[in-house]
């Protein structure tokens, strides 16, 4: 496989998502993993973005995208985090949920049950988009 380096803008560009702070861990634990789900989602779009050469972040990406452009760009991670992280299954079952299906629903529907299973898996939800952010952080 013929690996394509980030160049120093798209580093510089990542390393600032990384660094930021969305500021809703304030909020307790559902507010830490806002603040993780924000970072993680924003950084995996800029790959998904740099990979395909394309100059605004993807409105409709897929979480089938996410492995091509990692690999694309030499990242090495474990492919079976990227389905409980980006998965965009509403069908899933409570408990089973991925992290991108709980903040939209929450997020978007005020759905207290989500909350709940946010706060309730918080020792699985917030280290595995904490994964995501060292993931890249360590490839750049």
């Amino acid at each position: 496989m013929n690996d394509v380096l980030l160049n120093e803008k798209q580093r510089k560009a990542l390393r600032e998502i990384i660094d930021s702070e969305p500021g809703f861990k304030a909020q307790g634990i559902v507010g830490e993993f806002i603040d993780l789900w924000l970072v993680s989602e924003v950084l995996v779009k800029k790959l998904i973005m740099y990979q395909k050469g394309d100059n605004e972040l993807p409105m409709n990406w897929q979480w089938t995208q996410i492995g091509p452009a990692l690999k694309h760009f030499g990242i090495t991670y474990e492919e079976q985090k990227i389905r409980p992280a980006f998965s965009g299954d509403r069908k899933a079952k409570r408990g089973m949920k991925s992290a991108r299906v709980l903040r939209n629903s929450y997020l978007h529907s005020l759905s207290k049950s989500d909350r709940s299973e946010i706060e309730s898996r918080k020792n699985e939800l917030i280290p595995l988009l904490k994964y995501w952010k060292q993931v890249i952080d360590c490839a750049i």
